[in-house]
């Protein structure tokens, strides 16, 4: 099977808004070792080689409690070496060309607003050029990978060059529900990154125990493909409105507990978007905590369960029925949105955004570990904030469809396993995923559990 390798726009993200049901709280984590700052920040350094963005090169930082207790940040700026490309020209047609990867990204969550308690905002932004993106037009179920050929209306991918920029702010309410009624944020104290005073919590009853958040997230994608003569701009601009509720023991790496939300997205239209829609989406996600052996810490099972429907979609009528190479059809959600499949939080042994349809359906389990030694904590000389590397392996199943139909949503599913290496870096989860599919393997590296 041919290796992908294939990290695009989420090479670094700080997932409190594209994946609330993963970092589902608010809350301040505190290290026990009084000789430990509780603000720490670490910069990371990456290189990677792949045949859609080349050899390419960046650092991460990520800073955490800095300016305000439970706030985090993350940045990142990469760029990479000059190959040859395929691209357009408006007197010449379709001729060789050279380019390179060049991004950046900034993070920031967490920030309590200053005239309430309980509202808490979040940013996300991205700029970035890609040489050789790769767009799933044709995303269904049946369709097949054909990296060779050159048509929109036969290729699955179109492989074309172009920006992928982007900016989200979410404002995040905490009810004063369970956990957060008397106290907004819940303090979890920790030891070697393993929370030492949540013991009795994880797992009661919804509402009534845990941290429950309304958000409001507006977002903004504008993603460029000259390629794409139907649409050489995909834009899309509107809302999400979303409830989500936590009841883990400590909810960036959860070992007992379950989490859940559902989330309304819609584009209605507004400026310069492409065409209106929406989507509707629902997560949950439950874990078990298992006795430890005589080398471990921690030994959990986490399970996961995603489905994604977009009503909107009218696969009835084209979005430019007089095009001659018209795929995109009336109200349908960009492929990154919705009901989609593929990337780096599901299905991670295919292309971003590799399938996508009017409904998906999505099944995960890990078993994660976290062994007692640790070469970067136990040593005195270190300087990198480490307290524990998690090792795990993971299975998937998913299958998107043009209806919303049990029999046909669990009927030739797609499916991946693989392993990961994880790290509590700067009291922030960084994560190495090697996924194996039916259509090859694929890396990823990331901030965040996946779930």
């Amino acid at each position: 099977m041919k290796n992908n390798a294939y990290l695009k726009r989420s090479l670094f993200l700080c997932t409190f808004l594209l994946v609330p049901a993963l970092n589902a709280s608010e809350f301040i984590t505190e290290d026990i070792n009084a000789s430990k700052k509780q603000s720490t920040w670490i910069a990371l350094p990456y290189i990677f080689s792949s045949d859609s963005m080349g050899l390419t090169a960046g650092v991460v930082g990520i800073f955490n409690g800095f300016f305000q207790p439970q706030m985090s940040i993350v940045a990142s700026i990469y760029g990479g070496e000059k190959f040859e490309v395929e691209k357009i020209h408006e007197d010449e047609g379709i001729k060789k060309d050279e380019a390179r990867t060049t991004g950046g990204f900034l993070a920031i969550s967490g920030y309590k607003a200053p005239f309430t308690d309980r509202l808490f905002l979040s940013l996300l932004a991205s700029y970035a050029y890609y040489p050789n993106q790769r767009l799933y037009l044709e995303g269904s179920n049946d369709s097949k990978r054909d990296l060779d050929s050159k048509s929109p209306l036969e290729t699955t991918p179109l492989q074309t060059q172009g920006y992928n920029n982007w900016f989200n702010l979410d404002f995040r309410y905490v009810l004063p529900w369970g956990e957060s009624k008397d106290k907004v944020l819940p303090v979890v104290k920790m030891r070697r990154g393993i929370p030492v005073n949540r013991t009795d919590v994880g797992g009661g009853a919804p509402f009534v125990t845990g941290q429950s958040i309304l958000g409001t997230e507006f977002f903004y994608t504008k993603w460029t493909a000259d390629k794409l003569t139907e649409e050489p701009s995909l834009n899309t601009n509107g809302l999400r409105l979303y409830l989500e509720h936590d009841n883990t023991d400590y909810p960036d790496n959860p070992s007992r507990g379950y989490n859940f939300i559902g989330k309304f997205s819609g584009d209605f239209g507004w400026s310069n978007s492409t065409q209106s829609w929406n989507a509707l989406e629902a997560a949950y996600s439950h874990y078990f905590e298992f006795d430890n052996l005589s080398w471990t810490r921690q030994n959990v099972i986490a399970l996961n369960a995603w489905t994604a429907y977009s009503p909107s979609w009218d696969k009835s009528e084209k979005l430019h029925p007089d095009h001659p190479e018209g795929v995109l059809d009336k109200h349908q959600p960009p492929m990154w949105e919705g009901a989609r499949l593929g990337g780096w939080k599901r299905m991670r042994a295919y292309d971003s955004n590799r399938f996508n349809d009017k409904a998906a359906i999505y099944f995960a389990a890990e078993y994660r570990v976290i062994p007692d030694m640790n070469p970067m904590q136990d040593q005195e000389w270190s300087p990198i904030p480490i307290d524990w590397f998690q090792t795990v392996l993971f299975a998937e199943v998913g299958r998107v469809a043009p209806h919303y139909e049990l029999d046909t949503l669990f009927s030739d599913m797609k499916y991946d396993v693989g392993f990961s290496i994880r790290a509590l870096a700067a009291k922030l989860p960084v994560r190495f995923d090697m996924a194996f599919g039916q259509e090859g393997s694929t890396m990823w590296v990331m901030v965040q559990q996946p779930f």
